[in-house]
């Protein structure tokens, strides 16, 4: 996620650990070039990511006390402080009967697994800085059963910041969320927040971290917790664990998710804590779109491709997916990512599998959103697509304006129908999107302004 997001949700695979760089991209370096990072570009060889944080307006909200240092974001029009002590207002109900993995309450006191029986999710993140994109009302709700509000940023003092600072859009969402029976989650961290989350999970204030957390279930009104701790390196998986124990005492009904990354086969990963990690969560959704860049060593690729083929097109879902249940991660548990944004490569690279030959990565997640895809870019004469991946793509024979592009990768219908496909041959749990608002095609004819999360009901919820 860009923009203070994930989902660039972008993790780095990285031997001994995996680093998230964000759900919705992260933005600036990726790091060396030999490190797969779906976010931003490499340090080594490249520019730095497009797009970057933005900056907020409309105010910081705090939760449960004045912001700590560290992690706040830029913000105008003022602080809007909610809640007082952290923790207090409103009542915990939903104690005594059974925890269902979609947030919902049952009866007779037991605990189901996420995904067991409860059929398949699709969790798309709203990017609470880019409202005016996608107001709340144009929302296709039909291709969706959780969403999630980013980002609330975790503080040095256990407290919370909402990056756009607009409380009524929270009111707006969840009122919504609710009328159309979908599970409104609050996202908490995004691309760059390590540093946050690890000074509010120190023993002084991870207490009071975590009863904030659960004060946004039992007080604000979501239904659940979604933690995007990136990077997030392997030192950093107990307090993971931890906070979600954490949670789950204080709102027993949330239901926990975790945004994890795409692995690139050619480093591995340690994912020696992830069935622990999986016992603590109701779903762990791969980011698996930006899994591409102009990096050493590598050809062109694809953003989100379901297979790849060699150790110059390392990342996929498919193997990434394989990892991650032989770390004996329950496959009703596992998300996997669909990006509603694409990578746009330079020429003289005009399609994937090809040598870079100085091709660089020219844009990405907050530039080349699915919608200026649809209106700066296609037609359907340039428009291919990969038999093998079983991804689209467009291939211009020179640099198609505004952005320079010689090939561009993205998902449309096409390849959300394949996704769906392998997701039920798996037995996975469903799918993410970062993010909701780049898909909205504001200028089409109503009923036609949200075509993805229309293919995500059509062939995932379907």
């Amino acid at each position: 996620m860009e923009k203070l997001c994930c989902l660039g949700l972008a993790l780095v695979a990285i031997v001994g650990g995996i680093a998230c760089g964000g759900v919705g991209r992260g933005s600036g370096d990726a790091g060396p070039a030999d490190i797969a990072s779906s976010g931003g570009q490499p340090a080594v060889g490249g520019a730095p990511a497009t797009g970057g944080a933005a900056g907020n307006v409309g105010g910081t909200t705090t939760l449960g006390g004045a912001p700590g240092t560290g992690g706040a974001v830029r913000s105008s029009g003022g602080t809007t402080t909610l809640g007082g002590a952290p923790g207090t207002g409103g009542a915990t109900g939903g104690t005594g009967g059974t925890t269902r993995a979609d947030g919902g309450l049952g009866t007779g006191g037991t605990t189901v697994d996420a995904g067991a029986g409860l059929g398949l999710w699709s969790m798309g993140y709203y990017a609470s800085w880019a409202a005016d994109q996608y107001p709340v009302s144009e929302i296709e709700w039909s291709g969706l059963t959780h969403i999630a509000m980013a980002f609330y940023l975790p503080q040095s003092n256990g407290s919370l910041s909402l990056s756009a600072g607009d409380t009524k859009l929270v009111s707006d969402l969840l009122t919504a969320a609710h009328a159309h029976g979908v599970k409104a989650i609050a996202s908490i961290g995004g691309s760059d927040s390590q540093a946050g989350f690890q000074k509010a999970t120190t023993s002084g204030t991870v207490a009071t971290f975590a009863n904030n957390l659960a004060a946004l279930v039992t007080s604000t009104g979501y239904d659940g917790i979604d933690i995007d701790w990136e990077p997030l390196d392997k030192t950093d998986e107990p307090a993971v664990i931890d906070i979600a124990s954490r949670i789950r005492k204080a709102a027993p009904t949330a239901a926990l998710t975790i945004p994890i990354g795409e692995i690139n086969i050619n480093l591995g990963a340690d994912l020696s804590n992830y069935a622990a990690i999986a016992a603590a969560y109701d779903q762990l959704n791969i980011m698996s779109y930006g899994q591409a860049g102009a990096w050493s060593g590598w050809k062109s690729w694809h953003s989100s491709a379901l297979y790849q083929k060699d150790s110059a097109t390392p990342t996929s879902i498919d193997s990434t997916v394989k990892l991650y249940l032989a770390a004996n991660v329950p496959a009703a548990k596992l998300g996997i990512g669909i990006g509603f944004y694409g990578l746009c490569y330079s020429p003289p690279v005009t399609g994937p599998d090809q040598a870079l030959n100085g091709a660089t990565l020219v844009a990405s997640d907050g530039t080349i959103s699915y919608a200026n895809i649809m209106k700066s870019y296609y037609s359907a004469d340039v428009r291919k697509w990969d038999d093998f991946a079983r991804v689209p793509y467009l291939s211009f024979a020179t640099a198609h304006a505004p952005d320079g592009c010689g090939y561009i990768s993205y998902d449309d219908e096409q390849s959300i129908a394949e996704k769906a496909v392998y997701i039920k041959a798996q037995g996975l749990g469903g799918v993410i999107q970062w993010e909701l608002n780049e898909g909205y095609l504001s200028t089409a004819a109503a009923g036609q302004r949200n075509p993805l999360l229309a293919a995500i009901r059509d062939s995932v919820l379907r």
